[in-house]
């Protein structure tokens, strides 16, 4: 190799690796993720079982627990606003 295509293989190289970490760290912070959305839902199952045992929400709170957000599954909701634009016309011109 020429020592032009050792410095053009250098930089690469530098470049590269900015690559192979930051591939590392995305992949990390996916399976903090996974593992964050798993507690999450075991959280909400342990406040449902909790309730279910006759635990009310004010009485957890009072014991230093958070309700957790409560997450439910299925497609959001259609907006349903009216596009006045392209509504007809109620009055025809007079002639």
């Amino acid at each position: 190799m020429s020592e032009i295509t050792d410095k053009a293989q250098q930089l690469l190289n530098g470049r590269l690796e900015s690559i192979r970490v930051l591939e590392e760290q995305s992949a990390r912070v996916r399976e903090v993720r996974d593992l964050l959305a798993a507690a999450e839902r075991a959280e909400g199952e342990a406040w449902s079982a909790a309730a279910g045992a006759g635990w009310t929400p004010a009485e957890l709170k009072r014991l230093g627990f958070s309700q957790p957000p409560s997450r439910r599954g299925g497609r959001r909701p259609v907006s349903r606003r009216t596009d006045l634009s392209a509504a007809p016309t109620t009055h025809q011109e007079e002639r």
